[in-house]
């Protein structure tokens, strides 16, 4: 029996591997691989955070190619600070001279030529305060020699959380991906990946309408209820546990078609059952299990629920939209259903307004409470447990003297009544709350 850790099998933060389930609409994967294979042809990939993107891309760059360049976005970040990030990650091919299979040796001139703009790059510039060092873009460095110097060198580049971006500088990639496309026609391999939120490939045209024809738009669906147990499966054959039925449909329900869900929750309960590494003897998880795990999961995203909701609340007069939706089942409802949810219970909100709220609510600025499932076109709230929050909110707040927020006391409590909600019994007394 080949022993696997438990850091590698259920991986909320990181890529999938041991647990890798290809989508069931087999088209994502092949649509994938061409697009990666088509010379100058420049790809966005995006769907909802915890979608499974980067796993997906992960394990189909390879058939592709064998090195790669991340860049993690983030917001604030510029045009500049990108370039810098790809052409420092290009160190190991053109000074270790780390090459692959596939590609050519590094050619000497262009080593000399990264060398040179290296060389140029280590001048800093200091604020007037002395305090914060930025480093220079020197004028060598142009969107044109950084694509000579990682078509050379073969290697894809991957821009995660793409959206994050903003303004200008998301135009400025944009201007950039066009350059790669013409760069194409001597190095046919180089390429950008973009990785995104919903609606990222509509920004990339909308910033340059020649793209429009120029870059495949990918997106990765929410996971089916099967893929979601594909993946629980997986990591039971491969730890030697045993997750039943009831347990799995549990799971699939809290995981609301997000893989990241699904890998978190069986993570907290192997880690519970101290589960480091495949086991000797089989091991068979019960409904107390996967209850600890969920109240784990809710104790770890406490912070992240009540930043959402503030998040949220920031959008004019919402609170409507939210009591309508929060009212709704848990995979949600078509907009005119929701609008005739409201005028059934007298809740004063416009059918206009339900929408714009819903389009905003889906949004990261607003704490991406929401998701459209774009098959269905239903509105939903991402995580179930954000529904339950909210329901707790809103009990909560019908039922106290309206103030700006609840204290430390009424917080856990709110906490505890989320967590009945979901027919989770455990208590959040012993929260270090701040």
């Amino acid at each position: 029996m080949i022993k696997h850790q438990l850091v590698d099998v259920f991986t909320p933060t990181s890529t999938a591997k041991v647990t890798f389930v290809d989508r069931l609409k087999e088209d994502v994967n092949i649509r994938l691989v061409r697009a990666l294979e088509l010379p100058g042809n420049q790809v966005v990939i995006y769907g909802h955070s915890g979608s499974g993107k980067s796993t997906l891309l992960e394990n189909v760059l390879y058939r592709t190619y064998e090195k790669q360049v991340n860049t993690n976005c983030m917001k604030g970040m510029t045009f500049e600070e990108v370039i810098l990030d790809a052409f420092d990650q290009l160190q190991e091919f053109y000074v270790s001279e780390v090459t692959n299979d596939k590609k050519t040796k590094v050619d000497i001139k262009a080593k000399a030529d990264y060398l040179a703009i290296q060389a140029q790059i280590g001048a800093v510039y200091e604020n007037v305060d002395g305090q914060k060092q930025v480093r220079m873009l020197p004028p060598q460095l142009t969107p044109q020699n950084l694509g000579r110097l990682l078509g050379q060198s073969g290697y894809c580049w991957v821009l995660e959380d793409f959206h994050k971006i903003e303004g200008e500088e998301k135009d400025k990639l944009a201007q950039m991906m066009k350059v790669f496309v013409n760069l194409s026609l001597k190095h046919k391999d180089l390429k950008i990946v973009a990785l995104g939120a919903v609606n990222t490939a509509r920004q990339v045209v909308k910033s340059d309408k020649e793209m429009r024809k120029r870059v495949s738009e990918i997106h990765v669906d929410l996971m089916e209820p099967e893929e979601i147990k594909e993946i629980i499966n997986k990591g039971c054959k491969a730890l030697n546990i045993k997750i039943d039925d009831v347990l799995q449909n549990d799971i699939v329900r809290h995981s609301n078609g997000l893989a990241s869900i699904c890998h978190k929750i069986c993570y907290l309960m192997c880690s519970s059952a101290f589960i480091t590494e495949t086991l000797d003897n089989t091991l068979e998880f019960n409904i107390e299990d996967l209850h600890k795990a969920l109240s784990e999961y809710v104790k770890d995203e406490e912070d992240t629920l009540r930043n959402a909701f503030d998040s949220a609340l920031k959008v004019e007069k919402v609170e409507p939209t939210l009591r309508v939706l929060v009212a709704q089942e848990p995979n949600g409802a078509h907009i005119e259903d929701l609008y005739q949810y409201a005028k059934d219970n007298n809740i004063k909100v416009s059918k206009k307004k339900l929408k714009e709220d819903l389009e905003s609510l889906v949004k990261e600025e607003f704490g991406e409470l929401v998701k459209l499932e774009d098959n269905s076109q239903k509105y939903s709230f991402i995580d179930p447990f954000y529904r339950s929050f909210a329901m707790a909110y809103f009990e909560e707040k019908d039922n106290r003297v309206k103030r700006n927020r609840p204290n430390d006391k009424e917080l856990i409590e709110l906490l505890n009544k989320a967590m009945r909600i979901v027919k989770v019994s455990y208590s959040f007394e012993e929260l270090n709350m701040e």
